[in-house]
């Protein structure tokens, strides 16, 4: 109950009664009350008056209260590179030549300082350096040879810049040694703008020039496969499949290591017979 309700109560209770016959406490109640009620007031106000001044204190300018900040953590520097499509391992199995992804209108820019090779028991990891550019040919391929002190043999290769590994690995030994039968290899060129299918380049005197395209292969999305016309057998074990157009012959493999690598073989700008095609095709040196 609030001291108004007891002064109002008590103020009803002695209304009725003469003046000469209240006892002298009645006085010192009321001043009591009255007494409370100015506390009462005078604690309110000099808590407004706190409230306001620790405001102004806040707020003046000059006065601010600056908590402390942690300390921004800093990132380590990216290290510059670029991810690797593929990977080509010569005869001897002690040199390999990754290439660089590529990217549609953008050519690589390398860093050989960047590039890294660390050799394990079990895999081989291989990081680029470089950067992407815009350029107006991007074509073409840029490439890295690292040389091994002992064989790659079944150690898995990994770029490290990716933890899926790369899309295509394949041995020269899946391919025909075009240099016994004096071809010489040109600068390799990407199929399409951005697509990831190497073409390789051969050239000899008197021709005909021929184009390697290597891929990972993938079934058409129909699940169906191109009816070759025939097939050759260049050696126990390698089955060449043989599509004949109407201007262009096209021979075509698998990789032999389960790898899932795709090879076509075609002539380059010059027309061969079918007979002329299957002759030259069983005359390669096979591995």
């Amino acid at each position: 109950m609030s001291d108004e309700e007891v002064t109002d109560l008590f103020e009803r209770a002695v209304a009725t009664v003469p003046p000469e016959l209240l006892p002298p406490p009645h006085a010192a109640i009321r001043r009591r009350a009255r007494n409370r009620r100015v506390a009462a007031w005078s604690a309110a106000t000099a808590a407004v008056v706190l409230v306001v001044v620790a405001g102004y204190a806040v707020a003046r300018p000059g006065q601010e209260s600056v908590a402390p900040q942690p300390a921004a953590s800093k990132a380590p520097a990216a290290v510059p590179g670029v991810p690797w499509l593929g990977a080509r391992i010569d005869r001897a199995g002690t040199r390999i030549t990754v290439y660089a992804a590529p990217q549609l209108g953008k050519c690589v820019e390398g860093d050989p300082a960047q590039d890294d090779l660390v050799a394990e028991d079990d895999k081989i990891t291989i990081s680029l350096g470089g950067a992407y550019t815009d350029c107006a040919d991007d074509l073409q391929v840029t490439a890295r040879t690292f040389e091994l002190q002992q064989p790659v043999g079944t150690r898995f290769l990994k770029d490290g810049r990716s933890p899926y590994g790369q899309p295509f690995v394949f041995p020269d030994t899946d391919l025909p040694d075009l240099a016994a039968g004096g071809w010489s290899e040109g600068t390799p060129v990407w199929r399409g703008s951005g697509d990831a299918a190497l073409t390789l380049r051969f050239a000899r005197p008197g021709g005909p020039d021929l184009r390697l395209l290597a891929e990972r292969w993938q079934p058409e999305p129909d699940g169906t496969t191109k009816e070759p016309d025939h097939s050759l057998w260049v050696t126990n074990v390698n089955r060449v499949d043989v599509y004949n157009g109407a201007d262009t012959q096209s021979a075509s493999w698998f990789s032999s290591d389960a790898q899932g690598v795709h090879f076509t073989l075609e002539v380059s700008a010059t027309a061969v017979g079918k007979a002329e095609f299957d002759a030259m095709v069983r005359g390669f040196a096979w591995s």
